[in-house]
Protein backbone atom coordinates (compact mmCIF):
# COMPACT_ATOMS: atom_id res chain seq x y z
CA UNK A 1 0.00 0.00 0.00
CA UNK A 2 1.28 3.46 -0.91
CA UNK A 3 2.21 5.62 2.08
CA UNK A 4 2.62 9.40 2.06
CA UNK A 5 5.60 10.43 4.15
CA UNK A 6 5.29 12.78 7.09
CA UNK A 7 7.52 15.27 5.29
CA UNK A 8 5.18 15.44 2.26
CA UNK A 9 2.18 15.83 4.54
CA UNK A 10 3.99 18.60 6.37
CA UNK A 11 4.68 20.48 3.16
CA UNK A 12 1.12 20.13 1.88
CA UNK A 13 -0.41 21.26 5.15
CA UNK A 14 1.96 24.22 5.32
CA UNK A 15 0.44 25.58 2.11
CA UNK A 16 -3.22 25.35 3.10
CA UNK A 17 -5.41 25.15 6.18
CA UNK A 18 -5.08 21.58 7.40
CA UNK A 19 -6.89 20.10 10.38
CA UNK A 20 -5.71 16.51 10.35
CA UNK A 21 -2.20 16.11 8.98
CA UNK A 22 1.26 17.24 10.01
CA UNK A 23 0.76 20.99 10.54
CA UNK A 24 -2.47 20.87 12.51
CA UNK A 25 -3.68 24.46 12.77
CA UNK A 26 -6.34 23.49 15.27
CA UNK A 27 -4.11 21.87 17.84
CA UNK A 28 -2.19 23.72 20.58
CA UNK A 29 1.58 23.27 20.49
CA UNK A 30 4.65 24.55 22.26
CA UNK A 31 5.04 25.91 25.77
CA UNK A 32 1.27 26.39 26.24
CA UNK A 33 1.00 22.60 26.44
CA UNK A 34 3.40 22.20 29.38
CA UNK A 35 3.33 22.85 33.12
CA UNK A 36 6.02 25.36 33.98
CA UNK A 37 9.45 24.57 32.54
CA UNK A 38 8.89 20.81 32.75
CA UNK A 39 7.89 18.03 30.36
CA UNK A 40 4.61 17.49 32.21
CA UNK A 41 1.79 17.87 29.71
CA UNK A 42 -1.10 20.29 30.08
CA UNK A 43 -4.22 19.92 27.94
CA UNK A 44 -5.14 23.41 26.68
CA UNK A 45 -8.91 23.25 26.19
CA UNK A 46 -10.09 26.80 26.89
CA UNK A 47 -13.84 26.59 27.47
CA UNK A 48 -13.85 22.94 26.48
CA UNK A 49 -17.31 21.51 25.80
CA UNK A 50 -19.24 24.46 27.23
CA UNK A 51 -22.26 25.45 25.18
CA UNK A 52 -21.10 28.27 22.86
CA UNK A 53 -22.31 31.81 23.51
CA UNK A 54 -22.46 34.28 20.61
CA UNK A 55 -21.91 37.88 21.73
CA UNK A 56 -22.84 40.97 19.73
CA UNK A 57 -21.97 43.64 22.31
CA UNK A 58 -18.71 44.47 24.03
CA UNK A 59 -20.47 44.49 27.41
CA UNK A 60 -21.53 40.86 26.99
CA UNK A 61 -18.05 39.86 25.82
CA UNK A 62 -16.52 41.48 28.90
CA UNK A 63 -19.07 39.89 31.23
CA UNK A 64 -18.35 36.33 30.07
CA UNK A 65 -14.56 36.87 29.89
CA UNK A 66 -14.52 37.80 33.58
CA UNK A 67 -16.88 35.27 35.13
CA UNK A 68 -15.85 32.03 36.83
CA UNK A 69 -17.51 29.57 34.44
CA UNK A 70 -15.84 27.79 31.50
CA UNK A 71 -16.93 29.62 28.35
CA UNK A 72 -16.78 29.20 24.58
CA UNK A 73 -17.47 32.70 23.27
CA UNK A 74 -18.01 33.65 19.62
CA UNK A 75 -17.58 37.30 18.64
CA UNK A 76 -20.17 38.28 16.02
CA UNK A 77 -19.30 41.58 14.33
CA UNK A 78 -17.01 44.45 15.34
CA UNK A 79 -17.11 45.06 19.09
CA UNK A 80 -15.67 47.86 21.23
CA UNK A 81 -15.44 51.63 20.84
CA UNK A 82 -11.65 51.94 20.67
CA UNK A 83 -9.04 53.35 23.02
CA UNK A 84 -6.09 55.71 23.32
CA UNK A 85 -3.31 55.62 25.88
CA UNK A 86 -4.91 54.03 28.92
CA UNK A 87 -8.50 55.13 28.40
CA UNK A 88 -11.32 53.54 26.44
CA UNK A 89 -12.50 49.97 26.05
CA UNK A 90 -10.20 47.14 27.19
CA UNK A 91 -11.13 43.45 27.28
CA UNK A 92 -10.05 42.06 30.67
CA UNK A 93 -9.84 38.27 30.70
CA UNK A 94 -9.65 37.44 34.40
CA UNK A 95 -11.66 34.22 34.40
CA UNK A 96 -9.93 30.93 33.56
CA UNK A 97 -11.06 28.29 31.03
CA UNK A 98 -12.14 30.57 28.21
CA UNK A 99 -12.20 30.17 24.42
CA UNK A 100 -12.78 33.43 22.55
CA UNK A 101 -13.09 33.24 18.76
CA UNK A 102 -14.03 35.66 15.99
CA UNK A 103 -16.87 34.11 13.98
CA UNK A 104 -15.73 35.42 10.60
CA UNK A 105 -12.37 36.07 8.95
CA UNK A 106 -11.01 39.45 10.00
CA UNK A 107 -13.28 39.86 13.04
CA UNK A 108 -12.22 43.21 14.55
CA UNK A 109 -12.02 43.91 18.26
CA UNK A 110 -11.76 47.65 18.93
CA UNK A 111 -10.22 47.06 22.34
CA UNK A 112 -6.87 45.71 23.55
CA UNK A 113 -6.83 42.42 25.45
CA UNK A 114 -5.51 42.13 29.02
CA UNK A 115 -5.09 38.61 30.45
CA UNK A 116 -4.30 38.64 34.17
CA UNK A 117 -4.24 35.71 36.64
CA UNK A 118 -6.24 33.53 34.26
CA UNK A 119 -5.23 30.11 32.90
CA UNK A 120 -6.27 27.72 30.12
CA UNK A 121 -7.16 30.47 27.66
CA UNK A 122 -7.59 30.24 23.86
CA UNK A 123 -7.93 33.42 21.76
CA UNK A 124 -8.38 32.93 18.02
CA UNK A 125 -9.32 34.65 14.73
CA UNK A 126 -9.35 38.27 15.98
CA UNK A 127 -7.84 41.48 14.57
CA UNK A 128 -6.74 44.28 16.90
CA UNK A 129 -5.75 47.50 15.16
CA UNK A 130 -3.98 49.86 17.58
CA UNK A 131 -4.05 53.66 17.35
CA UNK A 132 -0.34 53.81 16.42
CA UNK A 133 2.75 53.56 18.58
CA UNK A 134 4.27 56.15 20.91
CA UNK A 135 6.93 56.28 23.59
CA UNK A 136 4.40 56.61 26.43
CA UNK A 137 3.38 53.71 28.64
CA UNK A 138 0.10 53.10 26.84
CA UNK A 139 -1.82 49.82 26.63
CA UNK A 140 -0.39 47.08 24.43
CA UNK A 141 -2.71 45.44 21.91
CA UNK A 142 -2.31 42.32 24.04
CA UNK A 143 -0.81 42.02 27.51
CA UNK A 144 -0.43 38.70 29.36
CA UNK A 145 0.85 39.34 32.87
CA UNK A 146 1.06 38.32 36.53
CA UNK A 147 1.47 35.00 38.31
CA UNK A 148 -1.42 32.70 37.47
CA UNK A 149 -1.57 33.73 33.81
CA UNK A 150 -0.49 30.48 32.17
CA UNK A 151 -1.29 27.87 29.53
CA UNK A 152 -2.45 30.46 27.05
CA UNK A 153 -2.73 29.87 23.30
CA UNK A 154 -3.06 32.85 20.93
CA UNK A 155 -3.84 31.58 17.43
CA UNK A 156 -4.66 33.10 14.01
CA UNK A 157 -4.83 36.66 15.34
CA UNK A 158 -3.51 39.98 14.02
CA UNK A 159 -1.96 42.75 16.10
CA UNK A 160 -1.27 46.03 14.29
CA UNK A 161 0.16 49.40 15.38
CA UNK A 162 0.17 48.80 19.13
CA UNK A 163 0.79 51.98 21.11
CA UNK A 164 3.38 50.59 23.53
CA UNK A 165 3.66 47.16 21.92
CA UNK A 166 1.72 44.56 19.96
CA UNK A 167 1.72 41.55 22.30
CA UNK A 168 3.68 41.41 25.57
CA UNK A 169 4.16 38.59 28.11
CA UNK A 170 5.47 39.94 31.44
CA UNK A 171 5.57 39.82 35.26
CA UNK A 172 5.45 36.10 35.98
CA UNK A 173 3.14 34.92 33.21
CA UNK A 174 4.08 31.51 31.82
CA UNK A 175 3.49 28.80 29.22
CA UNK A 176 2.28 30.87 26.27
CA UNK A 177 2.15 29.92 22.57
CA UNK A 178 1.56 32.18 19.58
CA UNK A 179 0.74 30.41 16.28
CA UNK A 180 -0.23 31.74 12.85
CA UNK A 181 -0.40 35.36 14.10
CA UNK A 182 0.66 38.61 12.43
CA UNK A 183 2.51 41.29 14.41
CA UNK A 184 2.83 44.38 12.25
CA UNK A 185 3.02 48.12 11.78
CA UNK A 186 1.41 50.18 9.04
CA UNK A 187 2.40 53.62 10.37
CA UNK A 188 5.95 54.91 10.65
CA UNK A 189 7.22 55.62 14.17
CA UNK A 190 10.41 55.24 16.16
CA UNK A 191 8.47 53.20 18.75
CA UNK A 192 7.20 50.37 16.54
CA UNK A 193 8.26 47.81 19.17
CA UNK A 194 6.32 44.60 18.85
CA UNK A 195 6.74 41.72 21.34
CA UNK A 196 8.28 42.14 24.79
CA UNK A 197 8.86 39.22 27.16
CA UNK A 198 9.75 40.50 30.64
CA UNK A 199 9.40 44.19 31.34
CA UNK A 200 12.51 44.72 33.50
CA UNK A 201 15.86 43.19 34.43
CA UNK A 202 14.61 43.44 38.00
CA UNK A 203 11.50 41.25 37.79
CA UNK A 204 12.07 38.40 40.29
CA UNK A 205 8.55 37.02 39.87
CA UNK A 206 9.55 36.08 36.29
CA UNK A 207 12.53 33.88 37.16
CA UNK A 208 11.96 30.40 35.75
CA UNK A 209 8.82 31.62 33.94
CA UNK A 210 8.00 33.60 30.76
CA UNK A 211 8.34 30.42 28.66
CA UNK A 212 6.95 31.32 25.23
CA UNK A 213 6.73 29.60 21.83
CA UNK A 214 6.33 31.49 18.53
CA UNK A 215 5.58 29.21 15.56
CA UNK A 216 4.28 30.04 12.06
CA UNK A 217 3.91 33.79 12.83
CA UNK A 218 4.71 36.82 10.66
CA UNK A 219 6.42 39.98 11.90
CA UNK A 220 5.82 42.75 9.35
CA UNK A 221 7.75 46.05 9.41
CA UNK A 222 8.37 46.05 13.17
CA UNK A 223 11.37 48.07 14.37
CA UNK A 224 12.33 45.91 17.35
CA UNK A 225 11.20 43.20 19.80
CA UNK A 226 10.65 40.30 17.41
CA UNK A 227 10.75 39.22 20.22
CA UNK A 228 12.95 40.85 22.92
CA UNK A 229 13.04 38.71 26.05
CA UNK A 230 14.18 38.42 29.66
CA UNK A 231 14.17 35.38 31.98
CA UNK A 232 12.25 32.95 29.76
CA UNK A 233 13.11 29.97 27.58
CA UNK A 234 11.78 31.29 24.27
CA UNK A 235 11.34 29.16 21.16
CA UNK A 236 11.19 31.11 17.87
CA UNK A 237 10.60 28.49 15.17
CA UNK A 238 9.25 28.56 11.59
CA UNK A 239 8.38 32.27 11.61
CA UNK A 240 8.64 34.90 8.86
CA UNK A 241 10.19 38.32 9.59
CA UNK A 242 10.04 40.95 6.83
CA UNK A 243 11.27 44.54 6.85
CA UNK A 244 9.82 47.55 5.04
CA UNK A 245 12.08 50.59 4.61
CA UNK A 246 9.05 52.84 4.01
CA UNK A 247 8.04 52.25 7.64
CA UNK A 248 11.34 51.52 9.41
CA UNK A 249 13.74 53.86 7.57
CA UNK A 250 15.61 56.20 9.92
CA UNK A 251 14.96 54.11 13.03
CA UNK A 252 16.97 51.45 14.87
CA UNK A 253 15.85 48.07 13.55
CA UNK A 254 16.65 45.08 15.74
CA UNK A 255 15.43 41.51 15.41
CA UNK A 256 15.34 38.60 17.86
CA UNK A 257 16.99 39.88 21.07
CA UNK A 258 17.90 37.74 24.09
CA UNK A 259 18.22 39.88 27.21
CA UNK A 260 18.76 39.30 30.93
CA UNK A 261 18.67 35.57 31.82
CA UNK A 262 16.74 34.73 28.63
CA UNK A 263 17.58 31.74 26.46
CA UNK A 264 16.25 31.81 22.87
CA UNK A 265 16.19 28.97 20.36
CA UNK A 266 15.89 30.68 16.94
CA UNK A 267 15.18 27.80 14.56
CA UNK A 268 14.30 27.52 10.85
CA UNK A 269 12.94 31.05 10.46
CA UNK A 270 13.07 33.29 7.39
CA UNK A 271 14.40 36.87 7.67
CA UNK A 272 13.87 39.15 4.62
CA UNK A 273 15.07 42.79 4.38
CA UNK A 274 15.83 42.84 8.11
CA UNK A 275 18.54 44.81 9.92
CA UNK A 276 20.36 43.03 12.76
CA UNK A 277 18.15 39.92 12.57
CA UNK A 278 19.95 38.47 15.61
CA UNK A 279 20.62 41.28 18.10
CA UNK A 280 23.08 40.66 20.94
CA UNK A 281 23.31 44.15 22.41
CA UNK A 282 21.04 43.49 25.40
CA UNK A 283 22.47 40.12 26.50
CA UNK A 284 24.24 41.58 29.58
CA UNK A 285 26.38 38.47 29.78
CA UNK A 286 23.39 36.24 30.62
CA UNK A 287 21.29 36.23 27.45
CA UNK A 288 21.75 33.34 24.98
CA UNK A 289 20.45 33.07 21.41
CA UNK A 290 21.11 29.77 19.64
CA UNK A 291 20.63 30.18 15.87
CA UNK A 292 19.72 27.00 13.93
CA UNK A 293 19.15 26.62 10.15
CA UNK A 294 17.59 30.02 9.42
CA UNK A 295 17.40 31.82 6.05
CA UNK A 296 18.62 35.44 5.82
CA UNK A 297 17.73 37.24 2.56
CA UNK A 298 18.91 40.80 1.86
CA UNK A 299 19.67 41.30 5.55
CA UNK A 300 22.35 43.48 7.14
CA UNK A 301 23.92 43.29 10.58
CA UNK A 302 24.44 40.27 12.77
CA UNK A 303 23.08 36.83 11.86
CA UNK A 304 25.23 34.79 14.27
CA UNK A 305 24.03 33.22 17.49
CA UNK A 306 25.57 33.05 20.96
CA UNK A 307 25.83 29.88 23.02
CA UNK A 308 23.52 26.92 23.49
CA UNK A 309 19.94 27.55 24.55
CA UNK A 310 17.63 24.69 25.63
CA UNK A 311 15.91 21.59 24.30
CA UNK A 312 12.12 22.10 24.12
CA UNK A 313 10.29 19.60 26.37
CA UNK A 314 7.44 19.25 23.87
CA UNK A 315 7.28 17.44 20.52
CA UNK A 316 7.40 19.71 17.48
CA UNK A 317 9.89 18.25 15.01
CA UNK A 318 7.31 16.06 13.23
CA UNK A 319 5.46 19.12 11.93
CA UNK A 320 8.31 21.64 11.82
CA UNK A 321 8.83 22.93 8.26
CA UNK A 322 12.06 23.28 6.41
CA UNK A 323 13.15 26.91 6.39
CA UNK A 324 12.63 26.94 2.61
CA UNK A 325 8.93 26.12 3.11
CA UNK A 326 8.20 28.73 5.77
CA UNK A 327 7.59 31.87 3.69
CA UNK A 328 4.87 30.34 1.51
CA UNK A 329 3.14 28.60 4.40
CA UNK A 330 3.06 31.64 6.67
CA UNK A 331 1.93 34.06 3.96
CA UNK A 332 -0.89 31.69 3.00
CA UNK A 333 -2.25 31.05 6.48
CA UNK A 334 -1.17 33.63 9.08
CA UNK A 335 -3.69 36.11 10.42
CA UNK A 336 -7.41 36.06 11.23
CA UNK A 337 -8.16 33.89 8.19
CA UNK A 338 -10.39 31.15 9.60
CA UNK A 339 -13.76 31.12 7.86
CA UNK A 340 -15.58 29.94 10.97
CA UNK A 341 -14.96 28.00 14.18
CA UNK A 342 -15.80 24.85 12.23
CA UNK A 343 -12.22 24.92 10.98
CA UNK A 344 -11.07 24.40 14.56
CA UNK A 345 -14.19 22.78 16.05
CA UNK A 346 -14.98 24.71 19.27
CA UNK A 347 -18.43 23.01 19.20
CA UNK A 348 -19.58 25.28 16.38
CA UNK A 349 -22.00 24.22 13.66
CA UNK A 350 -22.19 26.67 10.78
CA UNK A 351 -25.88 27.47 10.23
CA UNK A 352 -27.25 27.28 6.72
CA UNK A 353 -28.38 30.68 5.41
CA UNK A 354 -32.16 30.97 5.18
CA UNK A 355 -33.50 29.70 1.88
CA UNK A 356 -34.75 32.44 -0.45
CA UNK A 357 -38.36 33.36 0.08
CA UNK A 358 -38.42 35.98 -2.69
CA UNK A 359 -38.10 35.53 -6.42
CA UNK A 360 -34.95 37.53 -7.19
CA UNK A 361 -31.53 37.47 -5.48
CA UNK A 362 -29.58 40.71 -5.97
CA UNK A 363 -26.18 38.97 -5.66
CA UNK A 364 -27.03 36.94 -8.79
CA UNK A 365 -26.98 40.12 -10.90
CA UNK A 366 -24.06 41.80 -12.68
CA UNK A 367 -22.21 43.85 -10.06
CA UNK A 368 -20.10 46.86 -11.04
CA UNK A 369 -18.39 48.66 -8.17
CA UNK A 370 -19.27 46.34 -5.33
CA UNK A 371 -19.15 42.70 -4.26
CA UNK A 372 -21.34 39.73 -3.48
CA UNK A 373 -20.74 39.19 0.24
CA UNK A 374 -21.90 36.81 2.98
CA UNK A 375 -20.04 37.99 6.09
CA UNK A 376 -23.07 39.62 7.78
CA UNK A 377 -25.75 37.18 8.89
CA UNK A 378 -29.49 37.24 8.29
CA UNK A 379 -29.42 37.25 4.49
CA UNK A 380 -31.14 34.69 2.24
CA UNK A 381 -29.61 32.60 -0.52
CA UNK A 382 -25.91 32.88 -1.30
CA UNK A 383 -25.30 36.41 -0.01
CA UNK A 384 -26.09 40.05 -0.66
CA UNK A 385 -24.70 43.04 -2.61
CA UNK A 386 -22.33 45.38 -0.78
CA UNK A 387 -21.90 48.50 -2.95
CA UNK A 388 -18.74 50.52 -3.35
CA UNK A 389 -19.20 54.26 -3.70
CA UNK A 390 -20.66 54.81 -7.18
CA UNK A 391 -21.44 51.11 -7.61
CA UNK A 392 -24.43 49.36 -9.14
CA UNK A 393 -25.93 45.95 -9.83
CA UNK A 394 -28.12 44.96 -12.81
CA UNK A 395 -30.66 42.17 -12.28
CA UNK A 396 -32.74 40.65 -15.08
CA UNK A 397 -36.44 40.74 -14.18
CA UNK A 398 -39.01 39.06 -16.41
CA UNK A 399 -42.74 39.85 -16.23
CA UNK A 400 -45.67 38.93 -18.45
CA UNK A 401 -47.50 42.25 -18.31
CA UNK A 402 -46.22 45.78 -18.82
CA UNK A 403 -47.13 48.18 -16.06
CA UNK A 404 -46.20 49.63 -12.70
CA UNK A 405 -44.69 47.13 -10.24
CA UNK A 406 -44.01 47.24 -6.51
CA UNK A 407 -40.51 46.09 -5.61
CA UNK A 408 -40.24 44.62 -2.07
CA UNK A 409 -36.50 44.86 -1.37
CA UNK A 410 -34.75 43.35 1.64
CA UNK A 411 -31.93 45.64 2.78
CA UNK A 412 -29.60 46.35 5.70
CA UNK A 413 -28.11 49.74 6.55
CA UNK A 414 -25.86 49.66 9.59
CA UNK A 415 -24.52 53.17 9.01
CA UNK A 416 -25.62 56.21 10.97
CA UNK A 417 -27.62 57.81 8.16
CA UNK A 418 -30.04 56.93 5.38
CA UNK A 419 -28.56 55.85 2.04
CA UNK A 420 -30.17 56.15 -1.40
CA UNK A 421 -30.40 54.00 -4.50
CA UNK A 422 -31.69 54.87 -7.97
CA UNK A 423 -33.70 51.93 -9.30
CA UNK A 424 -34.23 52.11 -13.05
CA UNK A 425 -35.74 50.03 -15.83
CA UNK A 426 -35.93 51.45 -19.34
CA UNK A 427 -36.90 55.10 -19.09
CA UNK A 428 -38.41 54.84 -15.60
CA UNK A 429 -36.31 55.65 -12.52
CA UNK A 430 -37.23 55.80 -8.85
CA UNK A 431 -34.74 57.24 -6.37
CA UNK A 432 -35.43 55.88 -2.91
CA UNK A 433 -33.93 56.51 0.51
CA UNK A 434 -33.19 53.43 2.63
CA UNK A 435 -33.33 54.19 6.36
CA UNK A 436 -30.83 52.98 8.95
CA UNK A 437 -31.63 49.54 10.34
CA UNK A 438 -29.40 49.67 13.41
CA UNK A 439 -26.90 47.08 12.20
CA UNK A 440 -25.56 45.27 9.14
CA UNK A 441 -27.19 42.03 10.28
CA UNK A 442 -30.61 43.69 10.71
CA UNK A 443 -32.68 43.33 7.52
CA UNK A 444 -35.84 45.24 6.67
CA UNK A 445 -38.02 45.55 3.58
CA UNK A 446 -38.50 48.69 1.47
CA UNK A 447 -41.21 49.22 -1.15
CA UNK A 448 -40.42 51.01 -4.44
CA UNK A 449 -42.64 51.54 -7.51
CA UNK A 450 -40.99 51.07 -10.93
CA UNK A 451 -42.57 50.57 -14.37
CA UNK A 452 -41.54 47.45 -16.27
CA UNK A 453 -42.04 46.37 -19.85
CA UNK A 454 -43.50 43.01 -20.75
CA UNK A 455 -40.87 40.26 -21.04
CA UNK A 456 -37.31 40.77 -19.74
CA UNK A 457 -36.10 44.00 -18.08
CA UNK A 458 -32.58 44.97 -17.03
CA UNK A 459 -33.25 46.56 -13.64
CA UNK A 460 -30.37 48.62 -12.28
CA UNK A 461 -29.84 49.40 -8.60
CA UNK A 462 -27.29 52.25 -8.49
CA UNK A 463 -25.81 54.36 -5.71
CA UNK A 464 -26.48 58.07 -6.00
CA UNK A 465 -24.01 60.94 -6.26
CA UNK A 466 -20.94 58.78 -5.76
CA UNK A 467 -22.09 57.84 -2.25
CA UNK A 468 -22.42 54.48 -0.49
CA UNK A 469 -25.61 52.49 -0.61
CA UNK A 470 -27.35 50.02 1.68
CA UNK A 471 -26.66 46.29 1.35
CA UNK A 472 -29.44 44.64 -0.66
CA UNK A 473 -30.41 40.98 -0.58
CA UNK A 474 -33.55 39.61 -2.24
CA UNK A 475 -36.66 41.21 -3.75
CA UNK A 476 -40.09 40.43 -5.20
CA UNK A 477 -42.01 42.33 -7.87
CA UNK A 478 -45.82 42.63 -7.78
CA UNK A 479 -48.00 44.18 -10.49
CA UNK A 480 -49.78 47.25 -9.15
CA UNK A 481 -51.27 48.69 -12.33
CA UNK A 482 -51.10 47.28 -15.83
CA UNK A 483 -50.22 49.63 -18.66
CA UNK A 484 -53.21 50.67 -20.77
CA UNK A 485 -53.31 48.96 -24.12
CA UNK A 486 -52.49 50.95 -27.28
CA UNK A 487 -55.53 51.13 -29.57
CA UNK A 488 -53.81 52.98 -32.42
CA UNK A 489 -52.67 51.18 -35.56
CA UNK A 490 -49.05 52.31 -35.24
CA UNK A 491 -46.80 50.44 -32.83
CA UNK A 492 -45.80 52.41 -29.80
CA UNK A 493 -42.70 52.32 -27.61
CA UNK A 494 -43.38 55.06 -25.04
CA UNK A 495 -46.14 54.99 -22.43
CA UNK A 496 -47.33 57.80 -20.23
CA UNK A 497 -48.90 57.43 -16.84
CA UNK A 498 -52.38 57.70 -18.38
CA UNK A 499 -52.33 56.20 -21.88
CA UNK A 500 -50.14 54.80 -24.64
CA UNK A 501 -49.19 57.29 -27.35
CA UNK A 502 -47.50 57.23 -30.72
CA UNK A 503 -43.73 57.68 -30.40
CA UNK A 504 -42.84 61.33 -31.20
CA UNK A 505 -40.34 62.09 -33.93
CA UNK A 506 -38.26 64.44 -31.75
CA UNK A 507 -37.41 64.39 -28.04
CA UNK A 508 -36.20 67.27 -25.90
CA UNK A 509 -33.25 65.97 -23.88
CA UNK A 510 -31.84 67.71 -20.78
CA UNK A 511 -28.82 66.28 -18.94
CA UNK A 512 -28.11 67.34 -15.34
CA UNK A 513 -25.16 66.58 -13.05
CA UNK A 514 -25.70 65.19 -9.55
CA UNK A 515 -25.87 68.74 -8.14
CA UNK A 516 -28.83 69.51 -10.38
CA UNK A 517 -26.98 71.81 -12.79
CA UNK A 518 -27.94 71.61 -16.45
CA UNK A 519 -24.92 70.48 -18.46
CA UNK A 520 -26.46 69.75 -21.87
CA UNK A 521 -29.73 70.47 -23.75
CA UNK A 522 -30.57 69.13 -27.18
CA UNK A 523 -33.33 67.95 -29.49
CA UNK A 524 -32.87 64.34 -30.54
CA UNK A 525 -34.54 62.47 -33.37
CA UNK A 526 -36.41 59.34 -32.34
CA UNK A 527 -33.95 57.14 -34.20
CA UNK A 528 -31.09 58.45 -32.06
CA UNK A 529 -32.81 58.55 -28.67
CA UNK A 530 -31.33 55.24 -27.58
CA UNK A 531 -27.75 56.28 -28.34
CA UNK A 532 -26.73 57.49 -24.87
CA UNK A 533 -23.02 57.44 -25.76
CA UNK A 534 -23.66 59.88 -28.63
CA UNK A 535 -25.79 62.20 -26.49
CA UNK A 536 -23.17 62.33 -23.69
CA UNK A 537 -20.06 62.50 -25.84
CA UNK A 538 -17.48 64.86 -24.32
CA UNK A 539 -18.99 64.93 -20.81
CA UNK A 540 -16.67 64.09 -17.90
CA UNK A 541 -17.02 60.59 -16.47
CA UNK A 542 -19.61 60.35 -13.72
CA UNK A 543 -23.30 59.92 -12.88
CA UNK A 544 -25.91 62.13 -14.56
CA UNK A 545 -29.69 62.53 -14.68
CA UNK A 546 -31.20 62.50 -18.19
CA UNK A 547 -34.67 63.93 -18.76
CA UNK A 548 -36.46 63.10 -22.03
CA UNK A 549 -39.67 64.89 -22.89
CA UNK A 550 -42.11 65.36 -25.76
CA UNK A 551 -44.85 67.62 -24.41
CA UNK A 552 -47.14 67.21 -27.40
CA UNK A 553 -47.16 63.46 -26.89
CA UNK A 554 -47.42 63.63 -23.11
CA UNK A 555 -44.00 62.04 -22.57
CA UNK A 556 -41.81 63.08 -19.63
CA UNK A 557 -39.31 60.53 -18.29
CA UNK A 558 -36.07 60.69 -16.31
CA UNK A 559 -33.32 58.18 -15.64
CA UNK A 560 -29.81 58.01 -14.24
CA UNK A 561 -26.99 57.36 -16.69
CA UNK A 562 -23.30 56.69 -16.18
CA UNK A 563 -20.64 58.24 -18.40
CA UNK A 564 -17.41 56.25 -18.44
Amino acid sequence: MFEVSNRILTMLCGLAVCASAAVDQCKPIGWATRSGRTSTEFNVTGGGNATPITVKTFADLQKYAKDSSPRVIYIDGTLGDGWSGRTGDRLNITGSNKTIIGLKPGTVLKAPIHISKASNIIVRNIVIQGPGSNAEQAWDNLTIENNGSKNIWIDHCEFWDGQDGNADVVKGADNVTFTWCIFGYKKKSSHNLSNLIGSSDNEPESEGKLNVTYMFNWWKAANQRKPRCRYGNVHVVNNLLTGDANITNGTDVLGVAAGHMCRVRTERNVFINENNPIYTGVANGTGVNEVIDNIFTNCSGNTKGTGTSFTPPYEYTSFMLKASEVEAAVKANAGATLKSPTECDANYVEPEPPTPDKQYQAEKGTITGGVSENSNGGYHGDGYVNFDKGGDVVVKVKVDTAGQYRFDIDFANGSSEARSLAISAGLDTATTSFKTTGGWTVWETAEVLVSLAADENAVKFATVGGNDGPNIDQFDVTLVKAAEKDTTEKPTSIHTKTAAVVEPSVYHVDIFDTKGSLVRRMNVLSAKVGDVAWMTRGLPAGLYMMRMSAPDAGVDRSKFITVK
